[in-house]
């Protein structure tokens, strides 16, 4: 069994994140075990979960770009923002008012592309004041939310299912952006209400759907021990950061998580690892590797100091 990689889940309608890493717990046997960005439990697609010592990556793919397929339906306005709420606001949609062309649908999803505000769904795990905003809704009570500025990088395969009342769309965006706020607020530019019917995240981290293993897959691998054929080891998922070889003789500061000077580096080293190998002084931040190859940690480069920090330790 490995004890550290990422696992690119298909995370399936009806249950939520923190139930698939429940489910991992139990067929890996490891409990270091962290997802990168909370789906609802109605919603399905890419879940990337990190395990054992990569659980040190979730902070960075959280903080990562995705994309989903979403499905809005016009005429109801919900408290959850989706169809599973409780309907705040129902509209005639078989009335002359309701009817709306493809043409005015395209130009309201297609205005909220570039960088817009967006205020938090009350139905959402974030915490304002030390409270789960969820936990508060399901209370009854309302917190203030201030706006958030969030990008919306582009739309594509837009239709309109007039006689359903269903907007289709594609949609790729920055980390935070909430979908349901998104399907609301296109709505209200319509003059409509709307909300979420169904979304699937295709995209995140760089992982996409196609590749993604649904938990029943993965429970049959751990059984046949090729679990780890389909675990993507840390230090590729970080491939895009170049990396840099040290020195033998300075593998116990490397060890140790200390600081490390450009001279314990090895230049122009040849070394099968993925990626580009940096030349000692450059700045950014860098994958390390001993001359056997093997990944220890991820360190930037100082500049004033000319020093290279760990950042994340990996073995």
């Amino acid at each position: 069994m490995p004890v550290s990689g990422v696992l690119n889940i298909y995370k399936e309608k009806g249950c939520t994140s923190f139930d698939v890493v429940s489910q991992l717990r139990k067929i890996t046997g490891i409990r270091a075990i962290g997802h990168t960005g909370t789906l609802d439990p109605d919603a399905e697609g890419v879940l990337v979960v990190c395990i054992g010592k990569a659980t040190k990556l979730v902070g960075e793919l959280t903080d990562t770009d995705k994309a989903y397929k979403a499905v809005m339906l016009l005429g109801k306005r919900t408290d959850t923002l989706d169809i599973s709420g409780r309907v705040l606001e129902e509209a005639d949609m078989d009335s002359p008012e309701s009817a709306r062309s493809f043409e005015q649908v395209n130009d309201a999803v297609l205005s909220f592309s570039g960088e817009i505000s967006q205020i938090p769904p009350m139905y959402s795990a974030i915490k304002i004041g030390g409270v789960k905003l969820v936990d508060a809704a399901r209370r009854g009570e309302q917190i203030e939310r201030e706006p958030r500025k969030v990008n919306i990088y582009g739309f594509k395969n837009i239709a309109y299912n007039e006689p359903a009342h269903e907007v289709e769309f594609e949609v790729f965006c920055s980390k935070g952006t909430y979908i349901r706020t998104l399907c609301e607020d296109i709505g209200t530019r319509l003059g409509l209400p709307a909300c979420m019917k169904s979304l699937l995240r295709t995209e995140a981290a760089g992982f996409k759907i196609a590749d993604s293993l649904k938990i029943s897959e993965i429970k049959r691998l751990a059984e046949d021990g090729s679990l780890k054929e389909c675990m993507v080891p840390a230090d590729i998922v970080l491939s895009a950061c170049d990396f840099l070889v040290i020195k033998d003789a300075s593998l116990k500061k490397i060890r140790n998580g200390n600081v490390l000077d450009p001279a314990d580096l090895e230049a122009g080293y040849g070394i099968d690892i993925p990626g580009r190998q940096a030349k000692p002084g450059e700045p950014g931040k860098f994958r390390m590797y001993d001359c056997s190859g093997n990944f220890y940690a991820l360190y930037r480069y100082i500049e004033n100091m000319s020093v290279y920090k760990c950042e994340k330790m990996f073995i």
